[in-house]
């Protein structure tokens, strides 16, 4: 092979080399010193580009409307319920609201989903808005499968009525007379997954006075856990935002309905 022959090859891998780290996405340093690529790119190609319109990709979660109309809330679910109503009541009465509560003692998500109880008060009432709260019987289960066939039967009741979830808050550990088994399994985010982020109010680091099982709100956190739900709910970043002021005065609960452990719905 003539020296002419050799000087052509080397050139021609030289120029691969070049046109190879050209178009690579990989920069090849020097001490801190990228090395510079050649453009392939002919001199009206790169040109200034300042009046060139690029499409904004950003994406943006919508904010919802907040509902302006006086609502007919139906607040059903377990022993958590009763406190919460109290204070719930306050700002029903401040808002221009009504408030019907149902507080099932011992209740879950399959008591709710396999009986027609929650459908019965929705008939009587006819709310425009259902709050649940419900689960604190149930965080032990561990069967997932389950707990989203109770959750939608539960859902299966309310048709397309605007609701929230509250979700139950987590035992404290520090209280000596805690009952330990309650923990959390997944429960609770298994119902945020089946209800949707914007409609789950999460409760497990609620920080709130508790009773001696460690589980249920005082009245004085009853007041902490209802005010931190209301906030959220009045919010735009929840699935149908609603009128939830701060209550100036406090008054006396009406329309709650309480129904004992050995109660078999309807």
């Amino acid at each position: 092979m003539n020296s002419q022959i050799k000087t052509l090859l080397i050139l021609f891998n030289v120029c691969v080399v070049i046109i190879t780290y050209a178009i690579s996405p990989f920069n090849l340093m020097i001490g801190d010193e990228p090395v510079r690529k050649i453009s392939l790119l002919s001199q009206s190609e790169t040109q200034d580009t300042t009046d060139v319109e690029v499409p904004d990709t950003t994406v943006v979660i919508a904010k919802k409307e907040k509902d302006m109309k006086p609502q007919r809330f139906l607040f059903v679910g377990d022993s958590m319920a009763e406190p919460i109503a109290h204070y719930f009541w306050n700002y029903a009465v401040e808002n221009g609201h009504e408030l019907y509560t149902v507080s099932w003692y011992g209740s879950s998500s399959y008591s709710w989903g396999l009986t027609k109880t929650l459908e019965h008060y929705i008939n009587e009432y006819k709310p425009t808005f259902i709050v649940l709260c419900m689960g604190s019987n149930e965080l032990t289960i561990k069967d997932m499968n389950t707990v989203t066939r109770n959750v939608h039967r539960v859902l299966d009741q309310m048709g397309d009525l605007p609701f929230v979830w509250i979700g139950p808050p987590s035992y404290t550990k520090d209280n000596p007379h805690a009952i330990k088994r309650w923990i959390d399994n997944g429960y609770n985010n298994q119902i945020m997954t089946e209800v949707g982020a914007d409609r789950f109010f999460d409760s497990r680091d609620m920080q709130m006075d508790r009773a001696r099982d460690g589980l249920h709100p005082t009245m004085k956190g009853a007041v902490v856990w209802m005010d931190a739900l209301a906030e959220w709910m009045a919010s735009e970043w929840t699935r149908h935002p609603v009128v939830l002021d701060t209550p100036q005065h406090k008054s006396t609960i009406q329309n709650l309905t309480i129904m004992q452990v050995k109660d078999k719905g309807f």
